[in-house]
């Protein structure tokens, strides 16, 4: 289930190579200076990433479990169930503008982000405890309304408090350091507690399922699930500082802002191949334990040896996030070495190829299917720290020509492309599903296996590709960062 980069087919091996860009305005000036911040401290660095431990904890188990759990457990239809999905994801992107508006506004003795990160904290976790403890009906066939509206309304309600806290979070992390590679380090830093969340969130399920048993598992996983994002979450919220500097400017309307945020021309040339690489990545993870289930099964030689709690599709996650948490090093030392552009574009290419490889899987290929996992999750871990660290970036250049710091407004259209991407395409993948005849707990039809392998190999390979000669258009450089810092005072000496 790769998820990340690009293919840079046209960019020198060993430089980035720097376009010209429309300059700003020599007339414009910043409304408000703040002096340069680098170094940032280790304890900082440390607790401003935890916080990303809760919401992977929280996101794995809603983007991977959630569907089949309703399935084959609850008694949902796969139809319903992508609708509910849908609906639920194109909800929860309608409120980022809002969210990021008043996290951007904000003046409070906390700062702009804290009180927001803070407040969902709690509610949080009891959404998401709710969300895997549905009412237990006699005849769920003949109920599929209520336990639609059910699983709607705290789907619903889970992501619309995650957008509260998770909007204002993610622009934290922009606003912590002017340094261009401290910046990699900071969302390194920060996506290498997701994927020990992401690590967590494969063991845990897996085990309480195993223990107390199918629904009672997954409601004592909620339960636990839940409060380590709330608790994760607040240690962040209550340690971690901002910079008063940047509260009080001036202010646009939610929709006004996006408006502006996407008139950066270097941002809408990477705004592309992040949302494609988000789509390539949307149907693996609503299929991987689908296809762990119904296309590898469970060989012989598994079911002797292996713990009765690790089911394969925990092993396979497990291993694709620990290879994400062992590539980060590497990709922070390329960004260093090539430039972050060619970086992303290098680990595009490697989800291209493995997911294309993901076409052969069959009954028994567990070893076959390990490899491919720990390619691609090194592409992952490559997904999620370098395309952030871009954006915090370009954040410098927008300020350069408003002289609004709107950190908020440009990670919530990020935000929003990963959702779109999550909801449309796991929408299909489940209405396909149900077309070709899925039955839950069943032995599965040889067109169903097909529709199965194809949709999980096949598609987001495509995308990729797509991701890959979209990026071809980006350029922008550390010596394009360092100009656009010397306009707002916050440059490198020397």
């Amino acid at each position: 289930m790769p998820r990340p980069g690009h293919s840079c087919v046209d960019v020198p091996p060993c430089a980035e190579v720097s376009a010209p860009h429309p300059p700003p305005s020599q007339s414009l000036e910043p409304a408000s200076r703040s002096t340069r911040r680098t170094g940032l401290s280790l304890g900082q660095t440390l607790v401003y990433g935890s916080g990303n431990f809760a919401f992977a904890l929280l996101g794995l188990v809603v983007a991977v479990n959630l569907q089949f759990f309703y399935t084959d457990y609850v008694g949902l239809t796969a139809g319903l169930v992508s609708w509910s999905l849908l609906f639920a994801r194109l909800f929860d992107g309608i409120t980022d503008p809002v969210m990021a508006w008043l996290s951007d506004r904000a003046r409070t003795r906390l700062g702009r982000r804290r009180p927001f990160i803070l407040g969902a904290a709690i509610p949080l976790g009891f959404a998401f405890y709710f969300l895997f403890t549905p009412p237990d009906l006699a005849n769920p066939e003949q109920r599929q309304g209520t336990l639609l509206l059910y699983m709607l309304s705290f789907y619903v309600a889970t992501y619309a408090i995650w957008t509260i806290g998770a909007i204002p979070y993610f622009s934290l992390g922009a606003e912590l350091t002017d340094d261009y590679q401290e910046r990699t380090r900071v969302i390194a830093v920060r996506e290498g507690w997701a994927l020990s969340g992401l690590l967590a969130a494969t063991i845990l399920p897996a085990w309480l399922i195993h223990t107390y048993g199918g629904r009672d598992g997954y409601s004592f996983m909620g339960a636990i699930l839940g409060g380590g994002t709330a608790l994760f979450l607040l240690v962040s919220g209550a340690f971690v500082k901002e910079r008063p500097e940047f509260q009080g400017r001036e202010s646009m309307s939610p929709f006004a802002g996006w408006a502006a945020t996407l008139a950066n021309p270097h941002f809408r040339r990477v705004l592309p191949p992040f949302a494609l690489s988000a789509i390539a990545g949307a149907v693996p993870a609503v299929l991987i334990i689908y296809v762990s289930v119904y296309i590898i099964g469970t060989p012989e030689w598994w079911a002797e040896a292996i713990p009765g709690w690790l089911p394969t599709w925990s092993y396979y996650l497990l291993v694709y996030f620990t290879s994400g948490v062992i590539s980060l090093p590497l990709w922070n030392w390329m960004s260093g070495r090539f430039g972050k552009r060619t970086t992303w574009g290098v680990a595009i290419a490697l989800a291209t190829v493995t997911s294309a490889a993901c076409a052969a899987l069959d009954e028994g290929r567990v070893l076959y299917f390990t490899v491919l996992l720990v390619f691609g999750g090194a592409s992952f871990g490559n997904y999620l720290s370098l395309p952030a660290s871009i954006v915090a970036d370009l954040i410098d250049y927008d300020e350069v020509v408003t002289g609004r710091r709107r950190e908020a407004s440009y990670f919530a259209i990020w935000a929003f492309a990963t959702k779109f991407g999550n909801a449309f395409t796991g929408f299909a993948a489940l209405q396909v599903l149900e077309a070709v005849g899925y039955v839950p707990g069943q032995p599965q039809t040889e067109t169903v296996k097909l529709w199965m392998v194809a949709m999980y190999s096949w598609f987001p390979a495509l995308f990729y590709l797509l991701s890959g000669l979209s990026l071809m258009r980006f350029r922008f450089t550390r010596d394009d960062l360092h100009a656009a810092q010397q306009r707002i005072g916050r440059a490198a000496a020397g």
